[in-house]
């Protein structure tokens, strides 16, 4: 949600020096969409420039040999999230997303990890991951709490 007031994502990477990647998937993706993002964002051109200015954008060459298993986990809610789960799982490093399937997925396939931004706060602050991915498990209603 874009609003007023700063999101989560954009307070997490204020306050922490994270090191972003995207699959090069992710132009095309956001060409696709940027008519619909900039009725919701007053700020457009800014926030389109702060992004890419801090996500490296990764060519499919380096992740290609990923794509295939990407492809057998994607393919069961979204294939379109294939570059993103493949990048993830080449660089073996958490994908960030507040996309229900994507973290249900990497739950149930434990192929690869992803967390949303409350994950991903808990984390940073010190959290274990194991308590992280507990807490988001329950979030998500894959795990009830006693």
């Amino acid at each position: 949600m874009v609003s007023g007031r700063k999101s989560k994502a954009f307070r997490l990477l204020e306050e922490h020096e994270l090191t972003l990647f995207a699959p090069e998937e992710v132009i095309l993706e956001f060409r696709r969409h940027s008519t619909k993002l900039k009725k919701f964002a007053k700020d457009f051109e800014y926030r389109t420039f702060l992004t890419f200015s801090l996500v490296q954008i990764i060519p499919l060459e380096f992740y290609s040999n990923k794509i295939r298993e990407a492809y057998q986990i994607a393919s069961k809610f979204d294939e379109k999230d294939t570059p993103f789960i493949a990048l993830a799982m080449k660089l073996g490093i958490p994908l960030w997303t507040g996309d229900k399937k994507i973290l249900s997925a990497a739950i149930s396939t434990e192929r690869f990890l992803a967390l949303d931004s409350t994950a991903l706060e808990s984390l940073l602050n010190g959290d274990t991951l194991e308590n992280v991915l507990n807490e988001m498990k329950t979030r998500l209603g894959i795990l009830r709490t006693q």
